[in-house]
């Protein structure tokens, strides 16, 4: 009875704080997601003294600099950071805290600044590296009345910081604070709750994850519930002393010594890559065989592996150390100096490096890290391969990530060729590539991920017309579980891009969609079904199973309904598709 009477104070405390959602969108996405600013709900009671994390860095090392582009109190800053002196110099990446003031507009927490550029940048240039993502370009690009390419010096531009109040049940349980932290590489959450002094459960629930250890990014943000004025332990400050691989422990766990830590971390590494290798055998084998008794055909290739939701995942953790590092020379020397003529993109380049053609990406060094740390748990077919890395000279220079190579371009290129239609059995192959695609991401990998860009210019098509996603890590969210609302936000985009493989009109909203597919239940014309068919279909597709066009449009039409939760899940439409593949 006291067991379960701890239970519910613990559970009533944790339901009562005003939870947030934390986002895993690249900051430099320019169109906002859900996360993209904390939720308020009454400008009149939202309003608190609160604090945020900024890490000092070249030019702005020490507390005079820093409280200066915050417009923050120079005297408190020294104070809450422990410093003597405010022209102090402070090592690079040494966490300051930052007494600000949150109010609620517009039914999102804000923190008002005005910055001076210094010198002409962009706007991508301020969100995601001046101010290391507490503001995201697509908040940042909200504010701009300006040319976005051309932040001239000297300009005076209001930036709306992230930033959260208690509201009045957490103000009651104790709650005081709700300080903003920027991501660097290498954080966890274990170790952001040891700097603060506060359990992980209170900093998982603030930031509404459920997983126990999930994987955070850089230049995004969280929210550490305090009850006092925030302490940060700054012997922890620098991750990268850190051992990592396992969930961190609680603090009262924490008493072994260094040694003892890495002797452990090396049994449970073993164990886990041995029982990985048993788990990937038996249920390689288990899914061969239900295959063979469903009689379900799966189309085999030199060049493509079985089409599966197993993930190997020991070649997908050893590919993350194996990725080809390129030097800024020879990308230069593969493009022809980056010319207009190998130009796919605005930032997107294609090359050629001894024998092999490859794509190239121009990105900041945030946006690199984290297209890395994705595509490093990602081993699949039917995902574009990141085959390597050119990084800038320092977090404020362009990196490249260099991918592989797609002889036939876009699905969108391939369906707009009038001259070289596809044929039937392409259309449901490469349909099929996608949903494989669609259903690893979202089913087989921990954590799960979702796309959020699913459309025919974002599909590429290898030589031998097999179908690969592209830009998985542009836009892509996380979840800490499965989340079924949120996988059909890809489900959705898959229908599109199903009747876009049928009609080869590229329609990009799911209205037009359902649209032209009104007369799968009486709408149009009143003609014959198959004659209505025959109008949807591209008029240069010959030769198709009347059956299986007809079930395909049913499906697309599905996806794209109105109510998420009465789409198909990626689980179904496989089960369809599989059996139109020849």
């Amino acid at each position: 009875m006291l067991i379960l009477y701890l239970l519910l104070l613990i559970f009533s405390f944790r339901s009562s704080l005003s939870s947030q959602f934390y986002d895993t969108t690249s900051c430099s996405l320019p169109t906002p997601s859900p996360g993209s600013r904390y939720a308020c709900n009454s400008p009149l009671s939202s309003s608190c003294n609160t604090f945020i994390v900024y890490r000092a860095r070249r030019g702005l090392n020490n507390a005079s600099s820093i409280s200066k582009v915050f417009d923050a109190d120079l005297h408190q800053v020294l104070q809450v950071n422990n410093l003597a002196d405010s022209s102090e110099l402070l090592e690079d990446n040494r966490e300051i805290l930052l007494p600000i003031k949150c109010s609620c507009s517009s039914g999102f927490f804000r923190s008002e600044l005005i910055y001076t550029v210094p010198y002409v940048m962009t706007y991508n240039d301020i969100s995601c590296d001046v101010f290391e993502g507490l503001v995201k370009l697509s908040t940042l690009s909200e504010e701009r009345n300006y040319d976005p390419d051309n932040v001239r010096k000297g300009l005076k531009l209001k930036v709306p910081l992230k930033c959260a109040c208690p509201d009045e049940n957490d103000t009651r349980q104790g709650l005081r604070y709700l300080v903003t932290y920027p991501i660097q590489e290498m954080d966890e959450p274990g170790l952001i709750a040891e700097k603060f002094g506060i359990s992980l459960g209170d900093l998982l629930a603030q930031n509404s994850m459920v997983d126990s250890n999930p994987t955070l990014f850089t230049n995004t943000t969280v929210l550490v519930p305090l009850r006092d004025i925030p302490i940060i332990n700054w012997n922890l400050s620098d991750p990268g002393d850190r051992d990592h691989g396992f969930t961190p422990f609680s603090p009262s766990e924490m008493i072994d010594t260094k040694a003892r830590s890495k002797i452990l971390y090396v049994i449970v590494t073993i164990i886990g890559l041995f029982s990985a290798f048993v788990l990937l055998s038996g249920v390689s084998f288990c899914c061969r065989a239900k295959n063979r008794k469903r009689g379900v055909k799966i189309k085999h290739s030199s060049s493509h592996s079985t089409p599966t939701c197993l993930s190997p995942d020991i070649i997908a953790v050893m590919s993350k150390y194996s990725l080809i590092s390129y030097t800024t020379e020879e990308l230069s020397k593969a493009t022809n100096d980056f010319s207009k003529e190998t130009q796919l993109g605005s930032s997107v380049f294609k090359g050629r490096i001894g024998d092999n053609e490859l794509v190239i990406k121009k990105m900041g060094f945030g946006d690199a890290r984290r297209t890395i740390s994705i595509h490093s748990k990602i081993n699949h077919s039917s995902i574009v391969q990141l085959e390597g890395v050119c990084y800038g000279d320092d977090e404020y220079s362009s990196s490249f990530l260099v991918f592989e190579f797609a002889r036939n371009g876009s699905l969108r290129d391939c369906l707009k060729n009038s001259a070289n239609a596809l044929s039937w059995q392409k259309r449901t192959q490469i349909a099929f590539d996608i949903a494989i695609g669609l259903h690893y991401i979202h089913h087989c990998t921990i954590p799960s991920y979702i796309h959020m860009n699913v459309n025919s210019r974002n599909i590429l098509i290898t030589e031998d017309w097999r179908a690969k996603i592209a830009n998985l890590g542009e836009g892509s969210i996380i979840t800490n579980s499965y989340e079924t609302v949120s996988t059909k936000v890809d489900v959705f985009g898959f229908g599109v891009v199903l009747f876009d493989i049928l009609s080869a009109k590229e329609i990009k909203d799911g209205s037009l969609t359902r649209q032209r597919l009104g007369f799968l239940h009486g709408e149009g014309g009143g003609g014959d079904c198959f004659d209505e068919l025959r109008g949807v279909l591209d008029p240069n597709l010959k030769d198709y199973p009347v059956g299986d066009a007809l079930c395909m449009i049913v499906l697309a039409k599905g996806c794209v309904d109105k109510n998420p939760m009465n789409r198909p899940s990626m689980n179904d439409i496989l089960k369809i598709l599989a059996r139109m593949v020849r």
